[in-house]
């Protein structure tokens, strides 16, 4: 039997869109949590000893510009691995999550432990430097990995999001505001998209509060601040590693109990394969070799299978009258 695979989702925001308000209110709490991490983040970067905004790149290819025309290469060398570890952490996330639609049993806890992991790294060894030649400026190891916790956290929320939640920084949300409350105005039709508004403002909040506490929390803690976020992904990731480990297969288990136990009651033989977008059927015997009695029965038996049929745990029912389950 030919096996269905669902197609790729071409547009993640629209899929987003499609949720039912429970699981939307969930994206978008903890898009707003790692925005405010990000903006708090970046914050203590500018008022540190860093004096760079590391969560975004925009002003560090801009110095790394100016260092090269004015041929200081050493310099330059240092932005370049700032740049080269934001995309590293990119590529790390994209491997680990494989997918550009949104599935809750995907590794994101995985990233996100990695973030936190790089984050306090990053905090306990502030105070490293590397000097690679006497002459040159000294490298800091732990902006790089600041870098590449943020490049983690950014590629996660792009692949799924569909560039829609981007919470290291706030140019394309501001861009992306102004896009849509201009085109609802002057073009009706582009109204459909107002409802990324529910996402896009608090992000931009959620990253101001977050800039506003990290400042306050450096004054106190000065470079252990960073121990606050850090904290905050890490939990996350736990949290979501656990719910796919523990909950989700618990109630997997549930379901498969529950399916097994109807069609035992039932007479029916059912297989559950991994991937099947819709119900099959196969068909053994002709109705004309049944007795009505048994014909009743049978009927019965699958409207019964189909009203609890449940959408998450595709069956694969083999069945005497295949023209009951077609008119259902």
């Amino acid at each position: 039997m030919q096996n269905h695979r669902r197609s790729t989702i071409i547009n993640p925001s629209r899929y987003i869109h499609e949720w039912h308000w429970h699981a939307f209110s969930a994206l978008v709490l903890v898009g707003c949590l790692l925005a405010f991490v990000a903006g708090y983040v970046n914050t203590i970067c500018i008022v540190s000893a860093f004096r760079l905004p590391l969560t975004a790149l925009t002003g560090s290819t801009a110095k790394m510009a100016i260092v090269l025309a004015q041929g200081h290469f050493d310099v330059a060398f240092h932005f370049i691995l700032l740049i080269f570890s934001f995309a590293m952490g990119s590529f790390i996330s994209a491997a680990l999550i494989g997918g550009s639609s949104f599935r809750i049993q995907r590794h994101y806890g995985l990233v996100l432990i990695l973030e936190s992991i790089a984050l306090g790294i990053g905090c306990l060894f502030q105070d490293v430097h590397v000097s690679l030649h006497a002459e040159w400026e000294a490298l800091t190891p732990s902006a790089y990995l600041i870098c590449l916790g943020f490049g983690l956290q950014n590629g996660m929320c792009t692949t799924f999001s569909g560039a829609v939640i981007r919470t290291t920084h706030v140019t394309g949300t501001l861009t992306d505001i102004g896009l849509i409350i201009g085109q609802a105005i002057f073009h009706k039709r582009t109204r459909k998209h107002l409802w990324k508004l529910k996402i896009l403002v608090p992000l931009y909040l959620s990253f101001c509060c977050g800039a506003v506490v990290g400042w306050f929390a450096f004054e106190l803690l000065h470079n252990k601040a960073i121990l606050i976020p850090c904290t905050i992904v890490g939990c996350l990731g736990l949290g979501h590693t656990a719910y796919c480990k523990i909950f989700l297969n618990l109630n997997l288990r549930k379901i498969q109990a529950r399916n097994e136990e109807i069609f035992k009651s039932t007479r029916l033989s059912i297989v559950i394969p991994e991937t099947i977008p819709e119900l099959s059927i196969a068909s053994d015997k002709h109705s004309s070799d049944m007795d009505p009695n048994d014909s009743e029965v049978e009927h019965t038996a699958i409207e019964h299978c189909l009203s609890t049929q449940n959408s998450t745990t595709p069956l694969l029912v083999a069945v005497y009258h295949p023209e009951v389950i077609q008119e259902q």
